[in-house]
C-alpha cells in the first residue's frame, strides 16, 4: 500500500489487492479499515463529507482517491462518504525516459512523458520505481 497525499485528495495504491467490489459489507470494512489506518496511524483529523472514487485494474489492484467535500465544523465525530467505483480502468505508467522500457512495444507519447499501458507489461516490478501510476484516461 502507498499513499500520496495531492492537495486536497488522498490517493491510496493497493498493488495486486483484490479487493470484492461486489460485496458492500466487504467494501464498507475496507474503507473503514482505510479511515481507521488514516486517523490513527497518519494522525489526519478526517471529519464531514468524503468522496471516494475507487479504480480498479486487473492487472494493477486498486487505487483508491479520497476527496473532502465539505467539512462539518459541528461535529467533529461524523464522516460521511459516498462511494464511486470504476471498474476495468486502464492504468498506465507514467515515464520520463523510454530507456527503461526496452522490451515493450505500445509506447504513447504525450505532453513530453511516455505513457505505457500496465495491461501490456508482464513483469511490472521490474518498472514500477521508474514512474507513476495515471488512471486518467490518456
Amino acid at each position: 500500500m502507498k499513499i500520496d497525499f495531492l492537495n486536497e485528495k488522498i490517493i491510496i495504491y493497493f498493488y495486486e489487492k483484490k479487493i470484492n467490489l461486489d460485496n458492500i459489507d466487504s467494501l464498507n470494512r475496507k474503507v473503514k479499515d482505510i479511515f481507521i489506518n488514516l486517523i490513527k496511524k497518519r494522525h489526519l483529523k478526517l471529519f464531514g463529507y468524503f468522496k471516494i472514487h475507487i479504480y480498479q485494474n486487473n492487472t494493477y489492484g486498486c487505487i483508491f482517491e479520497i476527496e473532502k467535500i465539505y467539512q462539518n465544523s459541528f461535529n467533529i465525530e461524523i464522516i460521511d462518504l459516498k462511494l464511486v467505483v470504476h471498474r476495468n480502468v486502464s492504468f498506465y505508467l507514467e515515464i520520463d525516459d523510454s530507456l527503461f522500457i526496452d522490451d515493450i512495444k505500445n509506447i504513447k507519447f504525450k505532453n513530453n512523458k511516455y505513457y505505457v499501458n500496465l495491461d501490456d507489461v508482464e513483469c511490472l516490478l521490474k518498472y514500477i520505481e521508474y514512474g507513476k501510476i495515471k488512471y486518467e484516461e490518456i
